[in-house]
């Protein structure tokens, strides 16, 4: 029985298949596209980290290695990393290996060079250069410029990143002598215009940034020295206020208000000097003026709106805070727009400079209580724009509107909420971006000077918005502030160009909504957004940026023109900005007037940079020619200073 049952058993069994033999791994090898570039590193400065490509395939683990050795230099290749990094300590030209292999004992490799010298080799396209990233100070050092057979356009870019001023010099002893005829004298020694008297008192703009704050309840209450005034509630305006005149007193304007606009939250109430209203034979202010400034900056409805757009962004014009001299937290219900001659000089002439609005603080402050400056506080929110420019240019006072009220904003989120004491450049900056953020939003051209719906950088010769000033003026110190359109300009275009690089509505929320001042406010919101980029560095990316505007594929961080929109969000809101191109932007003379073909930075002849003084917190720039071959180039700098090549196809 169990012979038949074993024969029962094998008669229903079959033999098993043969297992088949493993598939070979595929082989060791680099992809098909994969090259690393030749490397130019200068002596004794730490190189940015070179990340190595990895390979594929090959049997089991892999290892990596980098031969012969760089002194000064280390290759790491364990959990996923194959970096080099360190400071090469000895000059030489080092034809490097890159070399994979898996545990089978097969390889693949990649070959590239590696200098170690002064030289800087140009490799095609536009191309940027930083030869003393750190600011290290560079006494004599001579350099070599190798743009081999191929010829590009090479300029020179010094920059202080200090907040003092420094010394420097360059010098090439060879090229074109004709690099010397596209401008006859150095930035500093070329006569240029005073772009604008200064328009607002210093005392204004350290009241706005500054401002003296007093914790609730520790102060006294003092008779009002306008007793005569009738009682009104806080935070509306009567029927006459107190303003600035041009000479800086303060002179009674009587007003009536013909317009308001709410979206059920907040009122605006607009007002008119009795002067600019049916004042006759000269265009004055009339109904549909105010209409239409009360309803483009607030209606109902969400996101349709200046205030709804600039508060998306900055915060607040107004709210709760714990000081006893300021006006109370309700009046934020109403903010009031007042339309007057500001400098009492009428209707301007084409593109003739003006000041068209103004925020100022004191009348955030409450008339008792504080020192007789603030008695002529009208103890409201208050933005001032001017009458004859607006019946001359709606979209103007409109940009006007959104600039100004930023600056109300800037008050209240730094200074008051915050205890931040701000710098002027920077709530100026923050203002021109504001226009620049809600342009298209607005349907105004704003500081960009091109049509709010074109994305691209518009056509050559414009001589409209901040950038023809900008193109002038671009080696002044941008953290200063003297009231004047060249002020306006270099900070609109720093603005700009950190709004299109480092985060847009984001980063300048974060600006002001910061309990840090000045630098250290930028500094601060570019590393909460993933960027280590010190000020120093945003000056000399900006400036080469500036250069290499004209190509819509200069990579980051040079992108002031992409030739489309540049998007971001803030406070639940999207934004748009347009490209810009400085070469399409005309360039005003040494009398102030913008004439067609001067486009573009001004530039100084390649010895513009030898000996010279920078301020704080500047540019300047230098053309070194178009080159080919080979060229020395000899450094001075004081500690701070920072020189820059730009390769221009």
């Amino acid at each position: 029985m169990l012979a038949v049952a074993a024969l029962v058993l094998g008669a229903c069994t079959e033999a098993a298949p043969p297992e088949p033999a493993p598939a070979p791994p595929p082989p060791l090898s680099f992809a098909a596209m994969a090259t690393v570039a030749d490397q130019s590193y200068f002596p004794n400065r730490a190189i940015q980290s070179l990340v190595l490509p990895d390979a594929t395939g090959g049997s089991g683990a892999l290892t990596y290695s980098l031969s012969p050795e760089v002194p000064g230099l280390t290759f790491a290749a364990g959990a996923g990393a194959r970096t080099l990094t360190g400071t090469p300590t000895a000059t030489g030209e080092y034809a490097m290996t890159y070399a994979a292999r898996d545990e089978a004992g097969a390889t693949d490799q990649l070959t590239f060079t590696i200098y170690v010298d002064y030289t800087v080799r140009y490799l095609g396209g536009d191309q940027v250069f930083f030869l003393n990233p750190a600011g290290e100070a560079l006494d004599q050092v001579e350099y070599t410029l190798d743009l081999g057979e191929t010829p590009a356009d090479v300029f020179l870019i010094a920059t202080n990143g200090d907040g003092r001023e420094r010394h420097g010099g360059a010098e090439i002893t060879s090229g074109p002598a004709a690099a010397d005829r596209k401008r006859t004298a150095s930035l500093w020694a070329q006569p240029r215009p005073r772009s604008e008297p200064a328009p607002d008192l210093p005392w204004i703009t350290e009241h706005n940034n500054n401002p003296p704050l007093l914790v609730r309840g520790a102060a006294s209450r003092s008779q009002s020295a306008h007793g005569t005034r009738p009682q009104r509630r806080v935070g509306t305006v009567e029927t006459f206020t107190e303003v600035l005149n041009a000479a800086g007193n303060y002179q009674t304007i009587r007003i009536s208000a013909h317009a308001a606009a709410t979206d059920g939250v907040t009122t605006a109430r607009v007002y008119v000097d009795n002067r600019e209203w049916g004042c006759g034979a000269r265009q004055c202010v009339n109904q549909s003026h105010v209409d239409e400034i009360a309803n483009r900056f607030l209606r109902a409805g969400p996101a349709n709106d200046i205030y709804d757009w600039v508060t998306a962004i900055y915060g607040a014009p107004w709210g709760p805070h714990e000081h006893a001299n300021f006006i109370p937290p309700s009046a934020a219900d109403t903010i009031n727009i007042i339309l007057y001659d500001i400098n009492g000089d009428g209707i301007p002439a084409p593109l003739e400079p003006r000041v068209v609005g103004a925020f100022i603080g004191v009348h955030n402050y409450l008339q008792e209580g504080n020192p007789p400056l603030y008695r002529s506080s009208s103890e409201a929110l208050i933005v001032f724009l001017d009458s004859p420019v607006m019946t001359q240019n709606m979209d103007l006072a409109v940009s006007t509107l959104a600039h100004e009220f930023q600056h109300m904003i800037h008050f209240y989120q730094k200074p008051v909420l915050r205890g931040a004491t701000s710098e002027t450049w920077l709530n100026e900056m923050a203002s021109e971006v504001a226009e620049d953020l809600i342009a298209d939003k607005a349907r105004v051209n704003g500081p960009r000077g091109v049509a709010y719906d074109d994305p691209t950088a518009g056509q050559p010769e414009i001589l409209i918005g901040r950038l023809p000033w900008y193109n002038l003026y671009n080696d002044i110190q941008v953290t200063a502030w003297n009231g004047e359109v060249a002020n306006y300009a270099i900070n609109y275009a720093l603005g700009a160009y950190l709004a299109r690089n480092y985060g847009g509505a984001d980063l300048f929320s974060r600006i002001v909504q910061s309990e840090r001042a000045g630098v250290e406010a930028v500094e601060g919101a570019l590393r909460e957004l993933g960027h280590q980029t010190g000020f120093p560095q945003i000056l000399a990316n900006w400036a080469a940026a500036g250069l290499l505007s004209d190509n819509t594929e200069a990579p980051a961080p040079y992108r002031y023109n992409t030739g489309t929109w540049r998007t971001s969000r803030a406070g639940g809101t999207d934004y748009r900005l347009g490209s810009i191109n400085l070469y399409h932007y005309v360039r005003p003379d040494a009398r102030g007037v913008a004439e067609r073909g001067r486009v573009g930075p001004d530039v100084g002849g390649r010895n513009a940079l030898r000996g010279r003084a920078l301020p704080p917190h500047s540019n300047s720039y230098a053309a070194l020619g178009r080159l080919s071959g080979n060229h020395p180039l000899t450094l001075t700098a004081d500690a701070g200073l920072r020189f820059t090549v730009v390769f221009k196809e």
